[in-house]
């Protein structure tokens, strides 16, 4: 599903009205129904007070009015604009409520704060995606009298006053309880900080022609179930474990051989046919009596504990039988071995991830990355790809998309930016925002999970971009079905991997 701003979701507005030839009253009417519609299948309020601006929103507002009043639900409109302020298909729809809809012109901001309490919820139809700036004024007093309440609200299109475009909360914002929004989901409504003024969220297409919904000139998207579903490779039934493709972990050091194992159990829990697991010989039996399913493979290296160049021949004639290649969980940071994670990236011929301290290695050496015919994904975090790039972490927070977007462009590789809404890049500008994951995954080893997952797929279909959008939306999913017994603060990273089937089946079900 795409990601719009203000000014792209006007673009449609305007087109859909003036080109195509639907009358504004009739999107109007669809988007207080849809509204009317959440009110009553979520809440099944008894009595709404519904808070009105002068704009289209305020129009929308009205519609939910009537439909609420006409389900025998009790509704209360209270206009923060005066009825002469009203203009086009707004001011149709006030003229449109029934005469036994009360309607109360707020005069004094202390008549809304003493009102509100006495009903069930409130419906937030003052401003939709217009505002730039704090929210002053009579507007502002509003938001803060709603939001004092503690009532559920459900906002028409957007919070009122958070900025579509997102960037940091400048003034009042409604933190509602549930937001309808309309035609496409606004950016702002989908990052931090804005996503925690929105609840949950539910889109309502109305009748936008599908064209303008799927424009390929707007090139953020929100990844859904029903689109990973779309993805995931097939599994055709006279498939066997070579019809599904072979996958190589290519990690671990002294102190960190619990890496490189949750990768690789994440990655059988991929659909992968085989995992093989490559580490520095004198940790190979620590890590064989903690796998089962997975196979390992006793490597080579001067000192026997890490990986260097001498280990280099063998791993690239294992990597060459492949059909993609996970390099960096615990694989340390020596020097030796930071010099043999750039060969690798260089020389291993097939689809690869390049996780944890493997994109250490690569500070300042991104020719290895741009030099790679085969597919590429690498999954830093926040930190990492600070390390990376130069720049603050802070810096990073603050621009998620832009960081993911500029340096997949510059090493031509698909960047998946770890974290709360992880933020996945393509090299060709399209850019994926995941909804699933809770805190329970900021944990160690969550990290070689996302990596064995990615891993696996990517080994089933050879397509970076997909491989890396259904691994970071099927982590996620399975830290929050995890999280529906497991409290997030006491999750670990293999709470997670034994919830991935389960994220499996959830997805098929989408």
């Amino acid at each position: 599903m795409k990601i719009v701003t203000a000014e792209q979701m006007r673009r449609i507005d305007r087109i859909t009205i003036e080109e195509r030839g639907i009358p504004g009253v009739q999107l109007m009417e669809k988007a207080g129904q849809a509204v009317a519609d959440a009110v009553c299948e979520r809440f099944s309020p008894d009595s709404v007070a519904v808070v009105t601006g002068k704009g289209n929103n305020a129009g929308d507002g009205f519609v939910v009015a009537r439909i609420l009043h006409q389900r025998r639900i009790h509704v209360v409109v209270f206009l923060m604009a005066g009825p002469e302020e009203l203009r086009g298909d707004a001011k149709t729809m006030f003229e449109a409520l029934p005469a036994a809809v009360q309607r109360v012109r707020v005069e004094d901001i202390r008549q809304l704060a003493d009102a509100l309490p006495r009903f069930d919820l409130i419906v937030d139809a003052i401003l939709g995606t217009g505002i730039q700036g704090p929210v002053k004024g009579p507007f502002g007093e509003a938001i803060e009298a709603i939001n004092a309440t503690g009532l559920p609200v459900v906002s028409v299109d957007i919070p009122s006053g958070l900025i579509a475009e997102g960037g940091p909360i400048q003034g009042p914002v409604v933190r509602a309880a549930h937001t309808v929004t309309m035609g496409l989901p606004k950016l702002g409504m989908l990052i931090q900080p804005g996503i925690a003024y929105t609840g949950t969220v539910s889109v309502a297409d109305l009748d936008f022609p599908a064209d303008l919904l799927n424009d390929p000139n707007i090139h953020l998207n929100h990844l859904t179930g029903k689109m990973i579903a779309g993805l995931l490779p097939p599994r055709p039934a006279d498939g066997h474990k070579g019809t599904f493709g072979s996958v190589l972990i290519i990690g671990g050091s002294p102190g960190m051989t619990g890496a490189p194992v949750m990768a690789a159990r994440a990655a059988m829990r991929s659909g992968v046919g085989l995992v093989f697991c490559a580490v520095a010989e004198a940790l190979q039996g620590q890590i064989a009596a903690r796998l089962l399913e997975e196979l390992t493979l006793e490597t080579p290296s001067s000192d026997k504990h890490r990986f260097d160049l001498s280990s280099l021949p063998s791993l690239l004639g294992h990597a060459s039988r492949m059909e993609a290649v996970a390099l960096g969980p615990g694989i340390g940071r020596a020097e030796a071995t930071e010099m043999f994670v750039r060969r690798a990236v260089e020389a291993i011929p097939v689809p690869l991830v390049v996780d944890a301290d493997a994109l250490h290695a690569l500070t300042g050496h991104f020719d290895a990355v741009r030099q790679r015919k085969a597919p590429t994904v690498l999954t830093p975090h926040p930190g990492e790809m600070s390390r990376l790039t130069g720049r603050p972490v802070a810096e990073i927070q603050s621009d998620r998309i832009g960081a993911a977007r500029t340096l997949a462009a510059d090493v031509r590789a698909v960047v998946v930016l770890k974290g709360a809404q992880t933020v996945i890049a393509d090299p060709g500008g399209e850019v994926f925002i995941n909804p699933t994951g809770n805190t329970g995954l900021a944990k160690g080893g969550s990290g070689d999970v996302l990596t064995g997952l990615i891993a696996g797929l990517l080994a089933q279909s050879g397509n970076a971009l997909s491989a890396a959008l259904c691994g970071v939306f099927l982590h996620g999913l399975a830290a929050d079905l995890c999280a529906e017994t497991i409290p997030p603060r006491a999750m670990i990273a293999s709470d997670v991997i034994a919830h991935i089937p389960a994220a499996f089946s959830a997805v098929a079900k989408m």
